[in-house]
């Protein structure tokens, strides 16, 4: 497959597209590269499918969409696994989150390389919430609400997989404060930032009028209007913006393997780089 035929196909109104063309097994050619950055600016998230990928193969993609980020306990890559012993979130459902909300810089974007996947309809599906659109379903009342209000993110219990766990009671876990309402870095598009995996309280607000809050937020991020569900099949690369995107996974039976590679983006590379 040469790199020379690149073409978007939208997967979903909601947000992506499938990338044609292009095997990442090669070197990217500067102007394809420039392109696929574009295309992920502009659509949120990039699909390729059927690609064989060695972990330098990998970060040599993901360079294309920004710096490696190492912050964390993980390093430049790790894996989202029930198949090795030190597999990150192994098990179960997990609640839509932003990656690194914790931080003072979340990460800009992620990567997941597919492995090994549940059959289809099996469950482990990773779902993603578009939550430029989640604001935009907001009335302008809710809107006017949460404007100048500021939410605490905190580093979860990799076992908790509850939606909203709350004030989280361990000490010394690392928090980080952000707008409710986060401008994106690069289109200046107003985002709804309340990851409900990863939410503590909102500033200024009592406990139960925070949790009462951030409820009533999740539930416009869960809006099947706003959420494309991504079905992996071995071979499938998925390159997302971490902050207009969050994600959750599906519950699966603990007898299927999943087994998937991840990297961090940090900074994103410019668009005309």
């Amino acid at each position: 497959m040469s790199n020379t035929n690149l073409a978007l196909r939208p997967i979903s109104s909601i947000a992506g597209v499938e990338v044609l063309g292009v095997d990442l097994r090669r070197p990217v050619a500067e102007d394809v590269q420039r392109s696929l950055r574009e295309a992920w600016h502009s659509h949120a998230l990039l699909l390729f499918r059927d690609q064989e990928l060695s972990e330098e193969d990998q970060l040599r993609v993901a360079r294309i969409f920004g710096e490696i980020s190492t912050e964390g306990e993980y390093g430049d890559q790790n894996y989202v696994s029930n198949v090795i012993p030190d597999g990150l979130t192994p098990h179960g459902e997990l609640a839509f989150h932003v990656d690194h909300s914790w931080s003072d810089n979340p990460l800009r974007g992620l990567m997941l390389y597919a492995i090994e996947a549940p059959p289809e309809g099996c469950g482990g599906e990773t779902k993603f919430a578009n939550v430029k659109l989640a604001y935009e379903l907001l009335s302008p009342q809710v809107r006017s609400r949460i404007a100048d209000l500021q939410i605490v993110h905190t580093y979860p219990d990799q076992n908790k997989h509850v939606p909203i766990p709350g004030p989280d009671p361990r000490p010394g876990m690392p928090t980080s404060t952000h707008p409710l309402v986060f401008p994106h870095p690069i289109t200046g598009e107003r985002l709804l930032f309340c990851s409900p995996r990863h939410f503590d309280r909102v500033v200024g607000l009592s406990a139960e009028e925070g949790l009462a809050l951030a409820h009533e937020l999740a539930g416009y991020v869960d809006r099947p209007e706003v959420v494309y569900t991504h079905v992996w099949h071995p071979g499938d690369l998925v390159v997302w913006d971490n902050l207009q995107l969050q994600h959750a996974r599906t519950n699966f039976d603990r007898s299927y393997r999943r087994h998937l590679r991840r990297t961090q983006i940090g900074m994103p590379a410019a668009v005309t780089a």
